[in-house]
Protein backbone atom coordinates (compact mmCIF):
# COMPACT_ATOMS: atom_id res chain seq x y z
CA UNK A 1 0.00 0.00 0.00
CA UNK A 2 1.31 3.72 -0.72
CA UNK A 3 -1.25 5.82 0.66
CA UNK A 4 -0.74 6.21 4.43
CA UNK A 5 -4.05 6.10 6.39
CA UNK A 6 -4.72 6.64 10.06
CA UNK A 7 -6.68 4.30 11.89
CA UNK A 8 -8.60 5.02 15.32
CA UNK A 9 -9.48 1.76 16.97
CA UNK A 10 -12.64 1.73 19.58
CA UNK A 11 -13.08 -0.82 22.24
CA UNK A 12 -14.76 -1.48 25.52
CA UNK A 13 -11.36 -2.77 27.53
CA UNK A 14 -7.58 -3.23 26.24
CA UNK A 15 -6.07 -3.82 30.13
CA UNK A 16 -8.00 -7.38 30.88
CA UNK A 17 -6.94 -10.31 29.35
CA UNK A 18 -9.26 -11.43 26.22
CA UNK A 19 -9.41 -12.03 22.42
CA UNK A 20 -10.15 -9.27 21.14
CA UNK A 21 -7.17 -7.88 22.84
CA UNK A 22 -4.85 -9.97 21.05
CA UNK A 23 -6.13 -8.80 17.72
CA UNK A 24 -5.66 -5.16 18.93
CA UNK A 25 -2.27 -6.16 19.75
CA UNK A 26 -1.63 -7.56 16.57
CA UNK A 27 -2.71 -4.03 14.91
CA UNK A 28 -0.67 -2.12 17.00
CA UNK A 29 2.39 -4.01 16.55
CA UNK A 30 1.81 -4.61 12.86
CA UNK A 31 -0.06 -1.86 11.28
CA UNK A 32 2.99 0.13 10.93
CA UNK A 33 5.10 -2.49 8.74
CA UNK A 34 2.32 -1.57 6.07
CA UNK A 35 2.41 2.53 6.33
CA UNK A 36 -1.13 2.40 8.61
CA UNK A 37 -0.88 4.62 11.79
CA UNK A 38 -2.91 2.96 14.51
CA UNK A 39 -3.99 3.65 17.75
CA UNK A 40 -6.88 2.84 20.29
CA UNK A 41 -9.14 4.11 23.11
CA UNK A 42 -10.77 1.56 24.98
CA UNK A 43 -13.95 3.36 26.72
CA UNK A 44 -13.72 1.03 30.52
CA UNK A 45 -9.91 1.51 30.53
CA UNK A 46 -8.83 4.42 32.75
CA UNK A 47 -7.32 7.17 31.16
CA UNK A 48 -3.31 7.00 30.46
CA UNK A 49 -1.22 10.16 32.04
CA UNK A 50 -0.56 11.33 28.63
CA UNK A 51 -4.03 12.45 27.90
CA UNK A 52 -4.66 10.21 24.50
CA UNK A 53 -0.78 11.11 23.26
CA UNK A 54 0.39 7.45 22.95
CA UNK A 55 -1.19 4.83 21.12
CA UNK A 56 -3.35 3.58 23.73
CA UNK A 57 -5.79 5.57 25.91
CA UNK A 58 -8.70 4.70 27.70
CA UNK A 59 -11.61 6.84 28.52
CA UNK A 60 -12.56 5.91 31.65
CA UNK A 61 -15.77 5.02 31.94
CA UNK A 62 -17.54 2.76 34.19
CA UNK A 63 -21.19 1.09 34.66
CA UNK A 64 -22.03 4.25 36.74
CA UNK A 65 -21.92 6.58 33.61
CA UNK A 66 -24.83 6.84 30.93
CA UNK A 67 -24.80 7.52 27.42
CA UNK A 68 -25.30 10.98 27.59
CA UNK A 69 -21.57 11.41 29.69
CA UNK A 70 -20.10 9.01 27.54
CA UNK A 71 -20.64 11.72 24.72
CA UNK A 72 -19.71 14.24 26.17
CA UNK A 73 -16.26 12.47 27.55
CA UNK A 74 -15.59 10.72 24.14
CA UNK A 75 -16.35 14.03 22.38
CA UNK A 76 -14.22 15.81 24.41
CA UNK A 77 -11.41 13.63 24.14
CA UNK A 78 -11.18 12.63 20.45
CA UNK A 79 -11.90 16.44 19.43
CA UNK A 80 -7.70 16.76 19.19
CA UNK A 81 -7.57 13.17 17.61
CA UNK A 82 -6.62 12.96 14.06
CA UNK A 83 -7.68 10.12 12.39
CA UNK A 84 -9.16 8.60 8.60
CA UNK A 85 -10.75 5.41 9.49
CA UNK A 86 -12.44 4.59 13.11
CA UNK A 87 -12.51 0.92 13.39
CA UNK A 88 -15.50 -0.20 16.19
CA UNK A 89 -14.70 -3.60 17.54
CA UNK A 90 -17.63 -5.12 18.83
CA UNK A 91 -19.39 -2.11 17.20
CA UNK A 92 -19.59 -1.24 20.75
CA UNK A 93 -20.21 2.61 21.11
CA UNK A 94 -21.14 3.04 17.30
CA UNK A 95 -24.65 3.51 17.44
CA UNK A 96 -24.42 6.36 20.19
CA UNK A 97 -20.89 7.76 19.62
CA UNK A 98 -20.54 7.69 15.81
CA UNK A 99 -22.14 10.59 14.80
CA UNK A 100 -18.69 12.34 16.27
CA UNK A 101 -16.35 10.79 13.65
CA UNK A 102 -15.96 14.13 11.64
CA UNK A 103 -16.79 12.59 8.17
CA UNK A 104 -14.16 9.63 7.76
CA UNK A 105 -12.97 8.24 4.96
CA UNK A 106 -14.61 4.71 5.57
CA UNK A 107 -16.04 3.29 9.06
CA UNK A 108 -14.96 -0.38 9.63
CA UNK A 109 -16.65 -2.10 12.35
CA UNK A 110 -15.60 -5.95 13.85
CA UNK A 111 -17.39 -8.50 15.15
CA UNK A 112 -15.88 -11.05 16.98
CA UNK A 113 -18.73 -13.32 18.54
CA UNK A 114 -22.67 -13.87 18.18
CA UNK A 115 -24.15 -11.87 21.11
CA UNK A 116 -27.15 -11.10 22.48
CA UNK A 117 -29.17 -8.70 20.34
CA UNK A 118 -27.00 -8.58 17.43
CA UNK A 119 -29.65 -8.89 15.03
CA UNK A 120 -30.93 -5.71 16.52
CA UNK A 121 -28.29 -3.97 16.52
CA UNK A 122 -27.47 -5.11 12.76
CA UNK A 123 -30.76 -3.92 12.01
CA UNK A 124 -30.41 -0.62 13.53
CA UNK A 125 -26.43 -0.41 12.23
CA UNK A 126 -27.61 -1.16 8.54
CA UNK A 127 -25.73 1.22 6.18
CA UNK A 128 -23.38 2.33 8.84
CA UNK A 129 -19.67 0.97 7.48
CA UNK A 130 -18.14 0.33 4.92
CA UNK A 131 -16.38 -3.26 5.90
CA UNK A 132 -16.98 -5.64 8.54
CA UNK A 133 -14.13 -8.19 9.64
CA UNK A 134 -15.21 -11.67 11.70
CA UNK A 135 -13.89 -14.33 13.87
CA UNK A 136 -15.62 -16.99 12.08
CA UNK A 137 -17.46 -17.40 8.49
CA UNK A 138 -20.33 -18.28 10.27
CA UNK A 139 -20.58 -14.73 12.03
CA UNK A 140 -19.45 -13.03 8.07
CA UNK A 141 -22.69 -15.09 7.23
CA UNK A 142 -24.57 -13.81 9.60
CA UNK A 143 -24.20 -10.08 8.52
CA UNK A 144 -24.33 -10.69 5.12
CA UNK A 145 -28.10 -11.57 5.41
CA UNK A 146 -28.57 -9.10 7.84
CA UNK A 147 -26.64 -6.35 5.25
CA UNK A 148 -27.18 -8.22 1.81
CA UNK A 149 -25.98 -4.80 0.39
CA UNK A 150 -22.79 -5.22 1.32
CA UNK A 151 -20.86 -7.51 -1.18
CA UNK A 152 -18.87 -10.49 0.35
CA UNK A 153 -15.38 -8.54 0.19
CA UNK A 154 -16.82 -6.24 2.52
CA UNK A 155 -17.89 -8.78 5.10
CA UNK A 156 -14.63 -11.03 5.74
CA UNK A 157 -13.67 -13.58 8.34
CA UNK A 158 -9.99 -13.21 9.27
CA UNK A 159 -8.77 -16.17 11.42
CA UNK A 160 -8.24 -14.42 14.63
CA UNK A 161 -4.56 -13.51 15.86
CA UNK A 162 -3.18 -15.37 18.89
CA UNK A 163 0.29 -15.73 20.82
CA UNK A 164 2.09 -19.05 20.25
CA UNK A 165 3.24 -20.95 23.32
CA UNK A 166 7.39 -21.69 23.01
CA UNK A 167 7.02 -25.45 21.92
CA UNK A 168 9.83 -26.39 24.29
CA UNK A 169 7.02 -26.37 27.22
CA UNK A 170 4.94 -29.14 25.08
CA UNK A 171 7.43 -31.62 25.75
CA UNK A 172 7.30 -34.41 28.60
CA UNK A 173 3.20 -34.02 28.75
CA UNK A 174 1.88 -36.81 30.75
CA UNK A 175 -1.47 -38.73 30.13
CA UNK A 176 -4.15 -38.37 31.96
CA UNK A 177 -4.53 -41.71 34.01
CA UNK A 178 -5.03 -42.17 38.01
CA UNK A 179 -4.03 -38.87 39.07
CA UNK A 180 -5.50 -35.08 39.87
CA UNK A 181 -6.66 -33.54 36.64
CA UNK A 182 -6.25 -29.40 36.08
CA UNK A 183 -9.15 -28.08 34.25
CA UNK A 184 -8.58 -24.47 33.59
CA UNK A 185 -10.07 -21.34 31.99
CA UNK A 186 -8.18 -18.36 30.11
CA UNK A 187 -10.03 -15.32 28.91
CA UNK A 188 -12.05 -12.28 30.24
CA UNK A 189 -14.15 -13.53 33.76
CA UNK A 190 -17.45 -12.19 32.56
CA UNK A 191 -20.81 -13.60 33.47
CA UNK A 192 -22.59 -12.11 30.48
CA UNK A 193 -20.78 -13.86 27.58
CA UNK A 194 -18.43 -16.45 29.11
CA UNK A 195 -21.02 -17.91 31.85
CA UNK A 196 -18.09 -18.18 34.18
CA UNK A 197 -20.58 -18.48 37.16
CA UNK A 198 -21.88 -22.13 35.81
CA UNK A 199 -18.19 -23.01 36.66
CA UNK A 200 -19.25 -23.75 40.58
CA UNK A 201 -22.28 -25.92 39.54
CA UNK A 202 -19.58 -28.14 36.51
CA UNK A 203 -17.24 -28.54 39.72
CA UNK A 204 -20.22 -29.68 42.18
CA UNK A 205 -21.02 -32.31 39.62
CA UNK A 206 -17.39 -33.50 38.10
CA UNK A 207 -16.92 -34.25 42.13
CA UNK A 208 -20.43 -36.30 41.94
CA UNK A 209 -18.66 -37.97 38.91
CA UNK A 210 -15.94 -39.18 41.13
CA UNK A 211 -13.62 -37.24 39.26
CA UNK A 212 -10.29 -35.77 41.31
CA UNK A 213 -9.72 -32.56 39.33
CA UNK A 214 -8.80 -28.52 39.80
CA UNK A 215 -10.22 -25.81 38.22
CA UNK A 216 -7.80 -22.81 37.37
CA UNK A 217 -8.62 -19.88 36.27
CA UNK A 218 -6.18 -17.21 34.09
CA UNK A 219 -7.42 -13.68 33.67
CA UNK A 220 -9.82 -10.87 35.03
CA UNK A 221 -13.33 -9.23 34.40
CA UNK A 222 -16.40 -8.26 35.69
CA UNK A 223 -16.41 -11.31 37.73
CA UNK A 224 -12.95 -11.52 39.08
CA UNK A 225 -13.97 -10.56 42.67
CA UNK A 226 -17.36 -12.40 43.26
CA UNK A 227 -16.92 -15.87 41.41
CA UNK A 228 -14.23 -16.72 44.24
CA UNK A 229 -17.05 -16.28 46.56
CA UNK A 230 -19.54 -18.87 44.49
CA UNK A 231 -17.20 -21.71 45.30
CA UNK A 232 -17.80 -23.54 48.72
CA UNK A 233 -14.27 -22.11 51.01
CA UNK A 234 -12.46 -25.36 50.57
CA UNK A 235 -13.26 -25.93 46.34
CA UNK A 236 -10.25 -26.91 44.47
CA UNK A 237 -9.88 -23.45 42.77
CA UNK A 238 -6.87 -21.43 42.03
CA UNK A 239 -7.74 -18.13 40.60
CA UNK A 240 -3.97 -16.07 39.13
CA UNK A 241 -5.44 -13.24 38.00
CA UNK A 242 -4.42 -11.53 34.85
CA UNK A 243 -0.73 -13.14 34.07
CA UNK A 244 1.68 -11.96 31.35
CA UNK A 245 4.46 -13.58 29.60
CA UNK A 246 6.52 -16.11 30.83
CA UNK A 247 4.55 -17.19 33.95
CA UNK A 248 1.05 -17.15 31.53
CA UNK A 249 2.54 -19.67 29.73
CA UNK A 250 4.12 -21.78 32.67
CA UNK A 251 0.18 -21.42 34.44
CA UNK A 252 -1.00 -23.16 31.31
CA UNK A 253 1.52 -26.00 30.99
CA UNK A 254 0.05 -27.51 34.18
CA UNK A 255 -3.28 -27.66 32.48
CA UNK A 256 -4.61 -30.95 31.30
CA UNK A 257 -7.95 -29.62 29.39
CA UNK A 258 -9.55 -26.09 28.56
CA UNK A 259 -12.86 -25.97 29.84
CA UNK A 260 -15.40 -23.16 28.26
CA UNK A 261 -19.24 -23.06 29.33
CA UNK A 262 -20.07 -19.62 27.17
CA UNK A 263 -23.27 -18.91 25.75
CA UNK A 264 -21.79 -17.09 22.69
CA UNK A 265 -18.15 -16.72 20.92
CA UNK A 266 -16.72 -15.83 17.91
CA UNK A 267 -13.43 -18.04 17.62
CA UNK A 268 -11.96 -18.00 21.37
CA UNK A 269 -8.54 -17.23 21.02
CA UNK A 270 -7.47 -17.70 24.17
CA UNK A 271 -8.71 -20.85 23.50
CA UNK A 272 -6.68 -21.21 20.93
CA UNK A 273 -3.74 -19.94 22.77
CA UNK A 274 -4.31 -22.71 25.68
CA UNK A 275 -4.29 -25.38 22.66
CA UNK A 276 -0.46 -24.17 21.37
CA UNK A 277 0.90 -26.07 24.52
CA UNK A 278 -1.50 -29.24 23.66
CA UNK A 279 -4.02 -28.43 26.36
CA UNK A 280 -7.37 -30.48 25.20
CA UNK A 281 -10.53 -27.98 24.88
CA UNK A 282 -13.73 -28.98 26.13
CA UNK A 283 -16.26 -26.30 24.26
CA UNK A 284 -19.97 -26.17 24.54
CA UNK A 285 -21.91 -26.79 21.02
CA UNK A 286 -22.97 -22.95 20.58
CA UNK A 287 -23.24 -23.16 16.43
CA UNK A 288 -19.78 -20.88 16.63
CA UNK A 289 -15.91 -20.60 15.38
CA UNK A 290 -15.03 -22.47 18.60
CA UNK A 291 -17.83 -25.57 17.72
CA UNK A 292 -15.25 -25.89 14.26
CA UNK A 293 -11.89 -25.70 16.05
CA UNK A 294 -13.00 -28.25 18.78
CA UNK A 295 -14.94 -30.46 15.77
CA UNK A 296 -11.06 -30.43 13.98
CA UNK A 297 -9.62 -32.12 17.13
CA UNK A 298 -12.31 -34.00 18.21
CA UNK A 299 -16.47 -34.15 17.79
CA UNK A 300 -16.05 -35.64 20.92
CA UNK A 301 -14.72 -32.82 22.91
CA UNK A 302 -18.12 -30.84 22.05
CA UNK A 303 -20.71 -31.29 24.85
CA UNK A 304 -24.27 -30.12 25.02
CA UNK A 305 -24.60 -26.42 26.84
CA UNK A 306 -25.40 -26.93 30.33
CA UNK A 307 -24.80 -30.53 30.70
CA UNK A 308 -22.56 -31.17 33.26
CA UNK A 309 -22.89 -34.87 33.36
CA UNK A 310 -22.27 -35.81 29.90
CA UNK A 311 -19.03 -33.27 30.04
CA UNK A 312 -18.01 -35.13 33.00
CA UNK A 313 -18.74 -38.32 31.08
CA UNK A 314 -16.17 -36.75 27.82
CA UNK A 315 -13.79 -36.06 30.46
CA UNK A 316 -13.62 -39.62 31.88
CA UNK A 317 -13.62 -41.24 28.54
CA UNK A 318 -10.67 -39.11 27.37
CA UNK A 319 -8.82 -40.26 30.91
CA UNK A 320 -9.08 -44.19 29.60
CA UNK A 321 -7.24 -43.20 26.48
CA UNK A 322 -3.32 -44.33 26.59
CA UNK A 323 0.10 -41.98 26.69
CA UNK A 324 0.18 -42.05 23.04
CA UNK A 325 -3.02 -41.08 22.31
CA UNK A 326 -3.19 -38.33 24.26
CA UNK A 327 0.06 -37.06 22.88
CA UNK A 328 -1.27 -36.81 19.69
CA UNK A 329 -4.45 -35.29 19.95
CA UNK A 330 -2.18 -32.39 21.97
CA UNK A 331 0.41 -32.38 18.73
CA UNK A 332 -3.19 -31.49 16.76
CA UNK A 333 -4.00 -28.75 19.42
CA UNK A 334 -0.62 -27.16 18.81
CA UNK A 335 -1.02 -27.20 14.53
CA UNK A 336 -4.48 -25.82 14.97
CA UNK A 337 -3.16 -23.12 16.74
CA UNK A 338 -0.36 -22.52 14.52
CA UNK A 339 -3.10 -21.34 11.94
CA UNK A 340 -3.51 -17.74 13.93
CA UNK A 341 -0.07 -16.71 13.89
CA UNK A 342 -0.17 -12.63 13.60
CA UNK A 343 1.27 -12.31 10.69
CA UNK A 344 -0.57 -14.72 8.68
CA UNK A 345 -3.84 -12.79 10.33
CA UNK A 346 -2.75 -9.17 9.33
CA UNK A 347 -2.06 -9.96 5.42
CA UNK A 348 -5.57 -11.62 5.37
CA UNK A 349 -6.81 -8.31 7.18
CA UNK A 350 -4.43 -6.24 4.70
CA UNK A 351 -6.40 -8.03 1.69
CA UNK A 352 -9.91 -6.85 3.31
CA UNK A 353 -8.75 -3.09 3.92
CA UNK A 354 -7.36 -2.82 0.74
CA UNK A 355 -10.69 -3.75 -0.87
CA UNK A 356 -12.78 -1.69 1.52
CA UNK A 357 -10.80 1.21 0.72
CA UNK A 358 -10.51 0.87 -3.43
CA UNK A 359 -14.19 0.59 -3.03
CA UNK A 360 -16.55 3.45 -2.82
CA UNK A 361 -17.73 4.59 0.61
CA UNK A 362 -21.05 3.56 1.29
CA UNK A 363 -21.62 4.26 4.83
CA UNK A 364 -24.38 7.15 6.43
CA UNK A 365 -23.53 9.77 8.51
CA UNK A 366 -25.42 9.68 11.85
CA UNK A 367 -28.15 12.00 13.16
CA UNK A 368 -26.74 15.09 14.56
CA UNK A 369 -28.27 16.20 17.19
CA UNK A 370 -28.97 13.27 18.80
CA UNK A 371 -32.84 13.45 19.86
CA UNK A 372 -33.12 13.40 23.61
CA UNK A 373 -34.23 10.20 25.26
CA UNK A 374 -33.95 9.51 29.08
CA UNK A 375 -32.74 5.94 28.41
CA UNK A 376 -29.21 7.68 27.51
CA UNK A 377 -29.52 9.14 31.37
CA UNK A 378 -29.74 5.74 33.35
CA UNK A 379 -26.33 3.91 33.99
CA UNK A 380 -24.68 1.30 32.05
CA UNK A 381 -25.18 -1.00 34.71
CA UNK A 382 -28.93 -0.71 35.34
CA UNK A 383 -29.23 -0.40 31.14
CA UNK A 384 -27.41 -3.09 30.71
CA UNK A 385 -29.86 -5.12 33.09
CA UNK A 386 -33.14 -3.66 32.11
CA UNK A 387 -33.08 -1.90 28.60
CA UNK A 388 -29.83 -3.40 26.68
CA UNK A 389 -31.66 -2.82 23.43
CA UNK A 390 -30.97 1.06 23.96
CA UNK A 391 -26.87 0.32 23.86
CA UNK A 392 -27.54 0.09 19.78
CA UNK A 393 -29.88 2.84 19.01
CA UNK A 394 -28.43 5.00 16.67
CA UNK A 395 -32.21 7.00 17.09
CA UNK A 396 -32.71 6.29 20.95
CA UNK A 397 -35.87 7.20 19.96
CA UNK A 398 -37.04 4.23 17.56
CA UNK A 399 -38.17 1.06 18.72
Amino acid sequence: MNASHRLRHYFTHFASLGGVQSIIRAHLELDPTQNLDSSLLAFFDPPQASNGADAIDGLGITGRHTIRRTRQLFSEHEKEIEYDIPIFHDLWGLSFLGEFDRQPKRRIGAVHSQWPHLDYQLQQLRGSLDGVFCDSQIIADYVLEAWPELSPDRVRHLPVPIQIAPENLLLHRPGLKNRRLVLGFVGRLDYAQKRVDRFPSLLQHLEQKGIDCEIQFLGSGDASDTLPQRFEPDAPVKFWGRQDAPKYWEIMAQWDFVVYTSDHEGSPLAMLEAMSLGNIPLFPKIQSGGDLVVNRISPTLLYPPENWSALAETIIAWTQRDEEDIHAHRLACREESLKHSPRSYHEKFMTFFDSVISSPRVSKDFISPRPFSLLDHIPFGLLKRQFPKAFYRANPICP
